[in-house]
């Protein structure tokens, strides 16, 4: 399926082939793959989520909302989507957000972001927890991070943005 930018493809398309070691390897190399896979799993979600906010003209309405932050985090950004795309009721700032309990929205919104974040934050820390251990485990969030960045471009869509998918992996590579 092609994506949106360079990086989504590339970024998507080296979780596959660490499926793919993880399938045909030994039990070895296993939580090696199974993190690879996971990990960048997650920093898909993100990728896309960079790109659905620059494409609707968001950076720095989203920047200022989460304070100013250079670099926010992957539950920041996503939780100042949910709050602009999604919320009946808008939070006014960030602090409003996470009062108003961002964090249990969005892992009902976006069913397995909890893991994946809890697994993108521990690796960061240089921590491996268990989601690695299982190959089963490991191919639900691959397969959840991608129902979570299509609900992205449903969500973006509905707002009034059509951002089409058009990169494949081999145009990525290319350029």
């Amino acid at each position: 399926m092609p994506e949106v930018s360079r990086n989504a493809a590339i970024l998507i398309a080296i979780s596959w082939q660490a499926l793919g070691r993880a399938t045909r390897g030994t039990k070895a190399t296993r939580i090696a793959d199974c993190s690879v896979l996971i990990f960048f799993a997650c920093i898909y979600i993100e990728a896309n989520l960079d790109y659905i906010v620059a494409k609707m003209n968001k950076l720095q309405q989203m920047t200022r909302f989460l304070n100013n932050k250079p670099y926010p985090g992957i539950q920041d950004k996503l939780g100042w989507f949910y709050n602009e795309h999604i919320a009946k009721s808008k939070a006014a700032n960030k602090k409003q957000l996470y009062d108003n309990g961002i964090k249990r929205k969005l892992r009902r919104r976006f069913p397995g972001f909890a893991k994946l974040y809890r697994f993108r934050n521990d690796l960061s820390h240089g921590v491996i927890n268990s989601s690695a251990e299982s190959l089963t485990e490991a191919r639900e969030h691959r397969k959840q991070a991608k129902t979570i960045v299509a609900n992205l471009f449903v969500i973006a869509r509905g707002a009034g943005h059509s951002i089409p998918r058009v990169t494949t992996y081999q145009e990525a590579i290319a350029s």
